[in-house]
């Protein structure tokens, strides 16, 4: 038996959940990435180099690759079933504490950026 074909009403809303969870995915995926990898180790009061960072991140090809499975898998999950409402609600809150280091990360790095820029 083959599975229904998605009505054109249905599709964006399936491309959205499954887009939703797979950024939920990656982005608490890479949070445990950079932990395990990164700060479990590490000393008190010590720093790491945003080059480390971007290393194991943008110029790692598992990283390029579990951001391809988590999309592949949120679609997946997304189409095969369709969930309540809470817990797409759920994801979307709880979706804010990835995105939200993110965006402190990107404000630290553009401040870091203008510190350089003064000391020349």
């Amino acid at each position: 038996m083959s599975p229904p074909i998605l009505l054109e009403r249905e599709l964006p809303m399936w491309i959205l959940k499954g887009t939703l969870l797979a950024l939920w995915l990656f982005g608490f995926g890479n949070l445990a990435w950079l932990y395990f990898t990164l700060y479990r180790n590490l000393p008190p009061n010590s720093s790491v180099d945003i080059r480390i960072i971007t290393a194991f991140t943008i110029q790692n090809a598992l990283w390029w690759a579990a951001l391809v499975l988590c999309l592949v898998l949120g679609y997946a999950i997304a189409r095969t079933s369709r969930g309540p409402l809470g817990l797409w609600i759920a994801l979307a809150v709880t979706g804010l504490i990835p995105a939200g280091f993110l965006a402190l990360f990107l404000v630290l790095v553009v401040k870091l950026k203008q510190a350089i820029q003064g000391l020349r």
